[in-house]
């Protein structure tokens, strides 16, 4: 799987909520819908909850297998 693919979550700026997204969605300032409150969220570069998302991708790789695993359960729940 390459980098861009890898999917993160990011906090819906509205409600809190999470969003899973992919890496290349933010780099791209894509828009997505959050499944929890239906609220456009946009992912653009200046977004605190993209910021949040990719910080969380770009950690020194301590505990990134464990935050991937949880990802991908949550993704498996909808």
């Amino acid at each position: 799987m390459e980098f861009n693919d890898q999917e993160v979550i990011i906090d819906c700026p509205h409600c809190k909520g999470e969003i899973i997204v992919n890496i290349l969605e933010i780099t791209n300032h894509h828009t997505v819908s959050c499944p929890k409150c239906l609220k456009k969220v946009d992912l653009a570069a200046n977004d605190p909850s993209a910021k949040l998302g990719v910080t969380k991708t770009y950690m020194p790789f301590e505990g990134l297998g464990d935050y991937l695993k949880q990802v991908e359960e949550k993704r498996k729940k909808k």
